[in-house]
């Protein structure tokens, strides 16, 4: 192909077949701008998919190719999930590919990238200069996860004999978008306000905390918004208790209400530099607390807000009132709060754990705490999430069709938002990410000799 060809941008089809997953990178709308602003530098094609939130068809009127074979395209733009035997060497792939965290299980596909001389663009790690996130579900999934968060709730609550209105919450995929899961809740916030006994508990405030403020938070407070509750700071928490008020109440848990240093104080700067001289109070609140929601982005330096030790000392020592833990961050098995052992899917969203004994058990048992762990939440409200994630992506590929993936100058041409998202580049792991060698060569071996290449 030559350097003035027009520059291919490949959509690649997500893996149905495992999850469920009907998001797509690209909406056509978003690429019909594209084509108005690169015009005959740019040309499209896409897998065929059945589950699609877009149909092949929305993608053919606006001269979209459909077709099964990518290997004429220069960037190749997907969600989640890319396997190696799906992987085509030598192009560029933007993806989730959740290898920048270390995580064992993805080091053997991060290999493959590496020896195929792939370029690995993830969007996670594309960020403005102040270091936050500009293409990013999380909103979406904040959203989402609230919503499956309190059907959870009200599940458990109705399975132990304290009916719930709440549990008449559909899964969020069965809502035609987000705004008939907004509606079905506002009913549903409208008998709560009439007959409060309908929460289920009346006895003591229902207070849900919310870790985490950014995207992630701030798409769940959306949702829980919408319910009316009551805020509470957590210093008011047993006044709030003793006082004999019952009801529905927020609690916001920013990291300098949950982080603590050795001398009891919370820096930003401090912690920011030295993550490791700070450990979490949460465990101090868990008493309070009907409902937790995990929104933090967590990485192997940071504290966990809920370690397993702590989490057992609580439960052991304190009143049980944890009734749900909605892991919307969701980095099993070793993550944030000890609770989330694995994860599961949006068919199968919610598993029970023991504190006690570190173990998971069925959902909505006594004397456990029902856990939401799913790491594609956003794929419930499909439509809704592809439409804000394509907006958040489309101006990033005018930069990459400007830059040339088949340039040997590509990287020097990017901005440098694209050039600190890049992960690997033919063959080399780029500097940002040389710290992922250590890893690399502990678990790619070792996990390719037991599951084989093609399980990742």
């Amino acid at each position: 192909m030559s350097s003035s060809s027009p520059i291919t941008i490949g959509i690649r089809r997500e893996n149905e077949a495992q999850k469920f997953e009907a998001r797509v990178p690209l909406t056509p709308t978003d690429i019909q701008h594209l084509q108005a602003v690169l015009g005959d530098r740019v040309r499209f094609v896409i897998q065929p998919a059945k589950r699609r939130t877009f149909v092949d068809e929305d993608y053919a009127a606006i001269g979209v190719t459909v077709q099964e074979d990518l290997t004429e395209a220069d960037l190749i733009c997907c969600i989640k999930e890319v396997y190696p035997d799906q992987l085509i060497d030598g192009k560029t792939y933007l993806v989730f590919a959740h290898v920048i965290k270390s995580q064992p299980a993805n080091m053997p596909i991060l290999r493959e990238l590496l020896d195929r001389h792939i370029t690995l663009m993830d969007y996670e790690c594309i960020t403005d200069e102040e270091g936050r996130r500009t293409v990013f579900f999380g909103r979406s999934a904040g959203q989402t996860g609230m919503v499956e968060t309190l059907r959870a709730f009200g599940q458990r609550l109705t399975a132990l004999g304290q009916p719930c209105a709440l549990q008449e919450l559909k899964p969020v995929y069965n809502y035609a978008d987000l705004a008939a899961a907004k509606a079905h809740l506002q009913t549903l916030h409208d008998r709560l306000h009439q007959d409060p006994s309908q929460l289920g508990i009346t006895d003591y405030p229902v207070v849900f905390g919310f870790a985490g403020t950014g995207n992630v938070g701030q798409g769940a407070m959306e949702i829980f918004d919408l319910l009316s509750p009551k805020t509470i700071q957590p210093h008011e928490l047993p006044a709030l208790f003793e006082s004999g008020q019952t009801g529905l109440f927020c609690c916001p848990l920013p990291k300098s209400e949950t982080l603590r240093n050795g001398n009891g104080g919370y820096d930003a700067a401090e912690y920011a530099a030295f993550p490791d001289r700070y450990h979490s109070r949460l465990p101090e609140l868990l008493p309070y607390l009907s409902g937790l929601l995990n929104c933090v982005f967590w990485a192997p330096q940071y504290p966990r807000i809920l370690p397993q030790d702590a989490f057992r000392q609580a439960w052991q020592h304190g009143p049980r009132r944890l009734q749900v833990v909605g892991d919307l961050s969701c980095d099993p098995p070793a993550g944030s709060v000890a609770c989330t052992m694995d994860a599961g899917d949006l068919y199968r969203p919610v598993f029970d754990y023991d504190p006690l004994t570190h173990t998971m058990q069925p959902a909505f048992q006594a004397e456990t705490v029902t856990v939401m762990a799913v790491d594609n939440l956003s794929a419930g409200l499909p439509r809704d999430a592809s439409v804000a994630f394509s907006a958040m992506l489309r101006d990033h590929l005018i930069d990459l069709v400007q830059a040339n993936p088949r340039s040997p100058d590509f990287l020097q041409n990017l901005p440098s938002a694209l050039r600190r998202a890049t992960v690997t580049h033919r063959g080399q792991l780029q500097p940002r990410f040389h710290t992922l060698q250590s890893a690399l060569d502990h678990y790619a071996p070792a996990i390719s000799l037991a599951s084989g290449r093609s399980s990742c």
